[in-house]
């Protein structure tokens, strides 16, 4: 009998694995800011979630173009040409970065309309350092491609089948489903061996092996047991690749996992359904603080940037004026007046300790309170 789990999938357990708190908001709370009805931390966690990091992004870009050029490949006999590749990869990065710079108002507004880049959101730019490894990165991995074993010895010279790519496809892994997307499954029909490539675009990493023990289970599960399976990474930027028999023991290994997993995940999701004031208090956040200065959701989650953030946020969508807003500074300064013992009124101090965008109304009634007081000093 299944049992009543969400989704599972390597990903999410990463994150969870990395900090509840980020877990929380990108697979559940986030979704509700959706909606100009909700608190506008909410709306602002729901355009976060749709940052991307220039890196991640150019991993999503990458695998478009291998699968496209992959299938083109299959169809036509055409050889995969370096330059032409590198052209498309550049110009997909760089119009995203145009986007990122020019379309904020409109990211405000709906996050799915346009890119918005982790580096351009928080930092105002890429700075030459990034820059410059993009360049090289893009240079390794398109030649690593282009000269990679799966491309040269498999599909150039093999008799093989694509039978899937970069598809996400679900199987259930003792009661609980189990999402994944695969870079490329073929079956080489001369020798009837089936295999499973991962094209990488960064190092080596610990979890590899995982990751392909669920392919490969995967594989199984929908064309057969007992299939003959080669598994294989292409770390793309070094230009090596790694092929591995799945053995039982690492299935097994895989199987507890995902089912401790899913448990503790279905432990959490008791707590989505709290209401919007709580559900953000009964989650724990990770201690590493370089994670947290590399999370999408820092803006609503560290105290000290939270109200600068939503105060932009709200500029962007058109509902504060900016003359009217209280700056971070000005709290910042109003906190230590009244630490010194300046006599305020009760509600100024209500305003300083509580959050004043638990709704639409509290912020507006409490920052336009607070500009009335700020006046005098």
């Amino acid at each position: 009998m299944r049992k009543n789990y969400g989704f599972w999938s390597l990903s999410k357990h990463k994150m969870l694995m990395e900090c509840e708190m980020k877990w929380a908001l990108n697979y559940y709370i986030a979704k509700r800011g959706e909606f100009e009805s909700k608190p506008p931390f909410l709306q602002l966690a729901w355009r976060l979630k749709h940052l991307n990091s220039l890196f991640l992004l150019f991993g999503d870009f990458i695998h478009q173009i291998i699968e496209e050029e992959v299938n083109t490949l299959m169809e036509t006999g055409e050889v995969l040409s370096d330059t032409k590749i590198r052209g498309k990869l550049s110009d997909m990065l760089e119009q995203s970065f145009r986007k990122s710079k020019n379309d904020l108002d409109l990211w405000h507004k709906d996050p799915k309309a346009t890119t918005m880049l982790y580096e351009i959101y928080y930092d105002g730019g890429l700075g030459d350092n990034t820059t410059q490894l993009i360049k090289q990165r893009i240079d390794k991995c398109v030649s690593g491609f282009v000269h990679s074993a799966t491309i040269n010895e498999i599909i150039v010279k093999g008799n093989v089948k694509i039978m899937e790519a970069e598809k996400f496809r679900s199987f259930y892994v003792d009661g609980v489903r189990v999402v994944l997307s695969a870079d490329l499954i073929y079956h080489d029909q001369d020798n009837d061996v089936w295999g499973i490539v991962d094209w990488k675009t960064g190092k080596q990493a610990q979890d590899d092996v995982l990751q392909l023990a669920l392919y490969s289970m995967y594989l199984e599960y929908t064309y057969g047991a007992n299939l003959d399976i080669m598994v294989t990474n292409e770390y793309l930027e070094n230009g090596t690749s790694k092929s591995y028999v799945i053995d039982k023991y690492e299935t097994d290994n895989l199987r507890n996992l995902v089912q401790q997993s899913a448990k503790r995940m279905a432990e959490l999701e008791e707590n989505i359904n709290l209401p919007d004031t709580e559900v953000m208090g009964v989650f724990h956040k990770t201690e590493n603080k370089e994670r947290c200065d590399k999370c999408n959701f820092k803006a609503i989650c560290l105290e000290e940037q939270k109200d600068m953030h939503i105060n932009n946020f709200l500029q962007g969508v058109g509902r504060k004026k900016g003359k009217r807003a209280v700056k971070e500074r000005d709290i910042v300064m109003m906190r230590e007046f009244v630490r010194s013992g300046m006599p305020v009124d009760e509600r100024v101090i209500d305003f300083l300790e509580e959050s004043p965008y638990e709704t639409e109304d509290s912020h507006r009634s409490k920052v336009e309170r607070m500009s009335e007081f700020m006046i005098g000093y």
